[in-house]
């Protein structure tokens, strides 16, 4: 008498199913980090930011950096990719600082005040563990 089990996979199907929780699953970790980084820049001016502190949101201000994160999930032949990031041209040399002359001709010596490394290293565990996650 022979006993055993045999599992039959749609490996199409399967695939589908994998392919669809990945990319909720990306969506989910994309809203997790731009609610990150909204709370990272905004705290209230005054006072001013200090180098190598997130920056603050300045009063009356429309909340420019803080309300431009933005996230999207791509399906794409290589792979499912999750993007965060915002359009406001400040932004990196908020993050890394600046020194040298702008485009305005101005003098500049302006510290670091990251936020985008303190959010994303904070939260290197909660990253894999959304992406990964099972319901």
């Amino acid at each position: 008498m022979a006993v055993g089990l045999r599992i039959n996979i749609n490996k199409k199907a399967f695939t589908d199913r994998v392919k669809k929780r990945v990319e909720f699953n990306l969506g989910t970790v994309g809203a997790f980090l731009v609610s990150k980084l909204q709370a990272q820049v905004g705290v209230p001016y005054p006072p001013a930011s200090r180098v190598g502190e997130s920056p603050h949101r300045r009063k009356g201000m429309d909340g420019g950096l803080q309300g431009s994160f933005k996230f999207i999930v791509r399906r794409r032949v290589t792979g499912i990719t999750l993007t965060v990031f915002t359009d406001q041209v400040y932004a990196l040399r908020l993050e890394f600082g600046f020194v040298g002359v702008d485009r305005a001709g101005r003098n500049i010596n302006q510290g670091p005040r990251p936020y985008w490394r303190v959010v994303m290293g904070a939260n290197k565990r909660t990253i894999g563990v959304g992406v990964a996650r099972d319901p």
